[in-house]
């Protein structure tokens, strides 16, 4: 089964190779892409398995941070990947201070990190899983 990622980044440059890195480089995942996030937050409705979140928007005056603040207290399971351009150590610890699950520069590996970050979070849910009969 192919889980959904949904991608925040106002670069339509960026969201095309990300959306092909998942889709098919990856193959096991579907992609939503969003340029602003206020059209994102409509469709948490239909749960992704996580978001990969970028820091600035040509059209907000808000940041990344500002909207994974709101993600974390409405959707506060899904996974969020702060990805961006900005090599900042306050947005940075900020990020995972807010519950980034991973904060991630884009450069000439950050294809490699996410892949390595996703890898992460299907271990997660797969180790909560396991031991999830436990609690009954």
């Amino acid at each position: 089964m192919k889980e959904l990622i949904f991608i925040i980044e106002d670069d339509l440059t960026q969201q095309k190779i990300l959306q092909h890195h998942f889709e098919e480089g990856l193959g096991n995942y579907i992609v939503k892409c969003f340029e602003d996030p206020e059209d994102m937050v409509e469709h948490l409705k239909d749960k992704p398995f996580a978001i990969v979140l970028d820091h600035y928007f040509s059209s907000k005056a808000k940041t990344g941070l500002d909207y994974l603040t709101l993600l974390k207290k409405k959707h506060s399971s899904i996974p969020i990947i702060y990805y961006t351009s900005i090599n900042d150590p306050s947005i940075r610890e900020s990020a995972l201070k807010g519950g980034a699950e991973q904060f991630i520069l884009k450069d000439g590996a950050s294809l490699v990190r996410l892949r390595t970050a996703l890898d992460s979070i299907v271990a997660k849910k797969n180790k909560k899983s396991f031991f999830s009969w436990l609690k009954n």
